[in-house]
């Protein structure tokens, strides 16, 4: 980034830090006495979000950096937790935005923890970016179709990392190695409609992912993959889940053996979040919220955050109508504790739990939310 540039984007933040600080959110009365809503901090200004409309996907947190996957500037955003500050983007041939999400990228984003290594997933392939040089350094080919390599997820256990291809067909996950940064295997899923986010635990030491729909479950379904059915060569779905008129999306590893799905139901189901014992697949609630995208578990807090573009206040899933809210769920009690006001399109989010940080991109569109950038929510 030209240096004139970044100085623009302080300035921009600086004065966003300065005007933010309102708390436009929303208790619910299930919420602690103790407990405090999550206020707005900051809103982050980030180059070319107008024109076309700020198209975005994943964010990751690591090491005081949030990374945000940037297609309208075809590049990895990079901002300082710390100063809240947008310090660089990242190119490297990424395609941009295209005429639909399953064909354009930058997509996922998936970390290697104390490695310094982003891979992030691109139409057909997936790219790997060093991020102390802050520059994408191999290119992973995937596939000749012309669809997005979505989301992911790292099993460090077995130095893998599995992304999902949702737009193909059939759609089907890669294992890549961290060690050698090539393919290991390809695991089709017939009969899908799509795939979503995905989660490893190291508890079972088990991949688990969001799917779309089968034959059993048109409307979703969490499909667990052993990391051994990998590492031996033979990859298989060995248990499935059902989940009802969810309408899979984001997941997040709670506390215990909790494992919390985000739904985006189809028009006319009501809006709801699931939590389940990911052993089991035992319901363990049912939480009147939805519409959302990307979630994320925050252990310092004990908090789920789940911005949803697609909330609407009647609790019921509609074509349009959105008011885009965030919801913040209770770990222990599994309760819905606040709603917050976020920006239009909102549906990525990551979070700094050492500094209490809650990262949340929008496009331009609300008053309150009018220019597109990256809110920036305290925890608590």
């Amino acid at each position: 980034m030209k240096k004139s540039l970044l100085a623009v984007l302080l300035v921009a933040t600086a004065v966003a830090a300065g005007c933010g600080g309102g708390n436009s959110s929303s208790s619910n009365p299930v919420s602690s006495a103790t407990s405090s809503a999550p206020k707005l901090l900051a809103n982050i200004a980030v180059p070319s979000t107008t024109s076309p409309a700020f198209s975005f996907d994943i964010g990751y947190v690591e090491a005081g950096r949030y990374y945000l996957s940037d297609r309208n500037s075809k590049a990895v955003d990079v901002v300082d937790t710390k100063s809240n500050a947008l310090i660089a983007q990242i190119q490297g041939g990424f395609t941009g935005a295209g005429a639909s999400t399953d064909v354009s990228g930058p997509d996922g984003i998936v970390g290697v923890t104390g490695a310094h290594t982003l891979y992030v997933g691109d139409v057909d392939n997936v790219k790997v970016v060093d991020t102390s040089a802050m520059k994408t350094i191999k290119t992973i080919p995937i596939s000749t179709s012309g669809s997005r390599v979505d989301e992911g997820c790292y099993d460090p256990d077995d130095h893998l990392i599995m992304f999902a291809s949702p737009g193909d067909t059939p759609p089907f996950v890669t294992f890549i190695s961290t060690t050698t940064q090539s393919i290991v295997m390809k695991m089709p899923f017939n009969g899908s409609s799509g795939l979503e986010a995905c989660v490893y635990d190291r508890a079972s030491k088990s991949f688990l992912i969001n799917n779309d729909g089968t034959s059993a479950n048109p409307d979703g379904e969490l499909d667990v993959i052993t990391a051994a059915s990998v590492t031996s060569g033979a990859p298989v779905v060995s248990k499935a889940f059902p989940l009802g008129k969810c309408g899979p999306s984001g997941i997040a590893l709670g506390p215990n053996s909790d494992v919390l799905i985000g739904c985006d139901p189809s028009a006319g189901d009501p809006l709801i979040t699931l939590i389940l014992d990911r052993n089991t697949g035992t319901q363990l609630a049912s939480v009147p919220f939805g519409g959302v995208d990307q979630v994320a578990y925050d252990p310092a807090s004990n908090r789920y955050f789940l911005p949803a573009r697609h909330y609407v206040t009647s609790g019921t899933a509609a074509a349009s109508g959105f008011t885009p809210t965030m919801g913040v769920i209770d770990g222990t009690t599994r309760k819905l504790l606040y709603t917050v006001a976020v920006g239009t399109g909102a549906h990525s989010v990551a979070i700094d739990s050492t500094l209490g940080e809650v990262y949340v991109p929008f496009q331009p569109g609300s008053a309150a939310f009018p220019n597109g950038g990256i809110s920036v929510f305290s925890t608590q």
